[in-house]
């Protein structure tokens, strides 16, 4: 049998998903597999950390952090903290969206580094966009 080589076939780009809400996380599950990307799904910040105990890494081209109750810059925090474990180059980019805003920030993605995003998400859409613009660059 012949196995096929060609090195043009490469496996989806995969997102590690931290999505607290017990409702938006079946959906956004379901529509970021719609939209062609492997996911590695966690419930919570100390479901993730399980996750990454298991090898001391996960592999994933970008984390995606949604928490309740949180301010950004605790969600922030938390999202570096399982970046650093989710590539071997370190340059995986990291996307926080808050649950709180002010109503002046809604529909604005904030670059606060070279990999680090708040999401102030007015729509799914938005959000989409982001992935697909940070998934380009890292993966170019």
């Amino acid at each position: 049998m012949h196995e096929n080589t060609n090195s043009s076939i490469t496996a989806p780009p995969t997102i590690f998903l931290v999505e607290e809400d017990n409702n938006a996380r079946p959906i956004f599950t379901k529509n970021l597999r719609e939209c062609g990307y492997r996911l590695l799904v966690a419930a919570d910040s100390e479901d993730a950390r399980e996750w990454m105990a298991g090898e001391g890494y996960i592999h994933a081209d970008l984390v995606l952090v949604d928490f309740v109750r949180k301010s950004p810059e605790e969600v922030l925090q938390i999202g570096r903290e399982m970046r650093d474990h989710a590539k071997y180059d370190g340059h995986t980019p990291l996307i926080v969206m808050p649950e709180k805003f002010t109503k002046e920030l809604e529909g604005t993605d904030v670059n606060l580094g070279e990999n680090d995003w708040i999401c102030y998400y007015e729509d799914a859409e938005q959000v989409y966009r982001l992935l697909v613009r940070l998934m380009k660059k890292d993966l170019t």
